[in-house]
């Protein structure tokens, strides 16, 4: 568990409670909505343009998270060293 909590774990977050400020918190949890609506919206293009299912939009929205995570922890902890 040691690589998946270093690089999807919520290190990254506690880094940015703990020494940024309020605004880059807020900033980055904007950027995620903003990224899963836009992942979803991409995934429905590539799709032929049709809805996703429940399904579809819980697996990109999977997918999205595990990004998102990873270039937070990338950012915050792991980039620093």
């Amino acid at each position: 568990m040691g690589f998946i909590q270093e690089w999807f774990g919520f290190n990254g977050w506690n880094e940015l409670s703990t020494k940024g400020s309020i605004f880059a918190t807020i900033a980055y949890r904007v950027f995620f909505v903003f990224g899963l609506a836009a992942a979803i919206i991409v995934y429905s293009y590539a799709s032929g343009g049709e809805d996703p299912s429940l399904f579809w939009i819980a697996v990109v929205g999977c997918v999205w998270f595990l990004i998102f995570q990873f270039m937070v922890n990338l950012i915050f902890v792991n980039g620093s060293r």
